[in-house]
């Protein structure tokens, strides 16, 4: 799997799972008015319609970074080889879900995802299998009580662990932390968020593990009363990390029965497409 991100802060990271390899692209650092120009050059007539379609230079600039993202991320690790991104053509599921159109294809063999903040933008791609990121600022302000916004959306599983956490601050960031990886499931579904709401499904810490998570079903869509947690579904694998000390990032795949259940393996890169490209960590998820 491989994760894109372009952000403001002017950093650019790629993250790499078993066939997959993430990067980051920092849109603060592009200011180049030649390199933007580039940028568009590889663009689609609708892609390029729809960045002028954006209000505002900031957002038509970032609109235009996450397309070259996904497009410079994809084209290179297709088929282990690199392509021209330009020749990439893309389509949307029955859901709306943006999927890359591999024409008679009927096994995909890349598949992407794509995460927005107003500082960062992420893509992961991914072989063969489904993949959902999301990135959330660290920093992010809850408005409401924590708790008393949990159990609108979370299982009461989830609201119970975080009940246990005393502390404000602690309980604000597990609260980031569930989100996060919860869009991200959510998105690698790639069925809209109405055909999997939130307090539906339990996101679970695994024992032993540093950014590992297990995905539980619950019994019932309400919290009130509490719904018991049905057995843990191995179908699918998490990892959540840092992003440039910022952003928390999660990544969800389907797991790929080929590789029977193999750890996943994510480098995070700094990258802006075609000016720079560096190797920033590597980590391995159960």
């Amino acid at each position: 799997m491989r994760i894109s991100v372009m952000s403001q802060m002017q950093r650019s990271f790629s993250i790499d799972l078993p066939s997959l390899i993430p990067l980051q692209l920092p849109s603060h650092e592009v200011k180049s008015t030649s390199l933007l120009k580039r940028y568009s050059q590889l663009l689609s007539p609708i892609e390029k319609d729809g960045v002028d379609q954006m209000r505002g230079d900031e957002l038509k600039k970032n609109a235009l970074l996450a397309r070259t993202l996904v497009r410079t991320t994809i084209s290179r690790y297709q088929t282990n080889k690199e392509v021209d991104p330009r020749s990439l053509m893309f389509k949307k599921n029955v859901y709306g879900k943006p999927e890359v159109d591999w024409q008679n294809c009927n096994n995909q063999p890349l598949h992407f995802n794509i995460s927005h903040t107003d500082s960062l933008i992420a893509c992961g791609v991914t072989v063969h299998v489904p993949v959902g990121i999301d990135v959330e600022d660290k920093e992010r302000k809850i408005k409401h009580d924590v708790l008393a916004f949990a159990k609108r959306f979370y299982s009461a599983d989830e609201v119970n662990v975080l009940a246990t956490i005393l502390d404000p601050e602690v309980q604000r960031k597990e609260f980031i932390k569930l989100w996060t990886l919860k869009e991200a499931y959510v998105k690698a579904l790639g069925k809209g968020f109405s055909a999997a709401p939130f307090n539906t499904f339990t996101i679970q810490s695994m024992p032993g593990t540093e950014g590992a998570y297990n995905l539980c079903k619950t019994s019932e869509v309400t919290a009130d009363p509490p719904e018991e947690t049905k057995k843990c579904n191995g179908g699918w694998k998490f990892a959540l990390f840092d992003l440039a000390d910022s952003h928390y990032a999660a990544v969800c795949t389907e797991d790929d029965q080929a590789n029977e259940g193999a750890p996943t393996k994510i480098i995070v890169r700094k990258t802006i497409p075609f000016v720079e490209d560096q190797l920033i960590s590597e980590r391995i998820f159960l």
